[in-house]
């Protein structure tokens, strides 16, 4: 990789080994088994949060009432030092969508994911160059490679930020890259479907822990003033939130290979 160019003759842009990019299956079989990966990936993330994150709930949730004002402060501390070393911003955003909820969840976790993003495009850029670059350069599935195509710039860091890259090691590759940094703070926008379903996962599995307790103490009834439409409405609400960010980062993997089909660029070989 050079180092990022001055030059303002053409716009930079990122292009990805071509072949790391999963081709399309027809076949029901691969519609079935990914179909059956996405469920498996839905109860991950409920188990995560039932044995890894619910034990904390209730001390976490309290010591953010306390905190008042500076809670989302903390929140957005501790999102970005953690996603600065690779913690997974899947984890992170579950806890705030258990934690403040759907929508404020989702505000934060919009809020702290741009923030982070600017804050290891600075740091990766001017600070460790040579350590992120060492460390993709080792990473097989994407690489940065500084050449070409000047108007696809913000279109294809929108399409990664869209695609279920891991989000730490987009921005570090991004970082090393010569892409700018305005559009690369607008793709940021992209982050918004993938941050919705895994927000709205921390909140229907903390919804669906405190309603157990509740119906546990109505004697196996719903609690006066719920209703099981309400109840399927909310799980529904998740399952389609879940399956438009998969769909969305589908059809981004494959507008991600038409754009460099279209450069007629032709990724090296990964090394065994």
């Amino acid at each position: 990789m050079r180092p990022p160019s001055d030059s303002t003759s053409a716009e930079p842009t990122l292009h990805l080994d071509v072949n790391a990019v999963p081709s399309r299956h027809h076949s029901w079989r691969g519609v079935v088994i990914k179909g059956v990966v996405a469920l498996l990936a839905v109860g991950a993330f409920f188990l995560l949060f039932h044995f890894v994150l619910e034990p904390f709930m209730p001390e976490a949730e309290a010591f953010v009432v306390k905190l008042g004002g500076w809670g989302p402060v903390l929140f957005v501390a501790i999102f970005l030092i953690g996603t600065s070393i690779f913690v997974p911003e899947s984890v992170l955003a579950i806890a705030a969508g258990a934690i403040f909820g759907l929508w404020m969840g989702l505000v934060w976790v919009v809020v702290a994911g741009t923030i982070s993003a600017v804050f290891m495009f600075i740091l990766g850029r001017h600070f460790l160059r040579n350590r992120v670059e060492s460390i993709l350069n080792g990473h097989p599935k994407v690489r940065a490679i500084d050449a070409a195509a000047s108007s696809a710039g913000f279109r294809l860091m929108l399409l990664l930020r869209l695609s279920p890259l891991s989000y730490t090691l987009l921005n570090y590759l991004l970082a090393v890259s010569r892409a700018r940094f305005r559009p690369y703070l607008l793709a940021c926008l992209g982050m918004f479907p993938g941050n919705f379903s895994t927000v709205y996962i921390g909140f229907a599995a903390k919804h669906a822990s405190d309603l157990a307790t509740r119906v546990k103490d109505a004697d196996g009834h719903l609690p006066p003033g719920d209703s099981w439409v309400h109840e399927i409405t909310l799980f529904v609400g998740l399952a389609a939130a879940i399956l438009a960010s998969v769909v969305v980062a589908r059809i981004a993997m494959r507008e991600i290979r038409k754009a460099a089909d279209a450069a007629s660029i032709s990724a090296p070989e990964t090394p065994s």
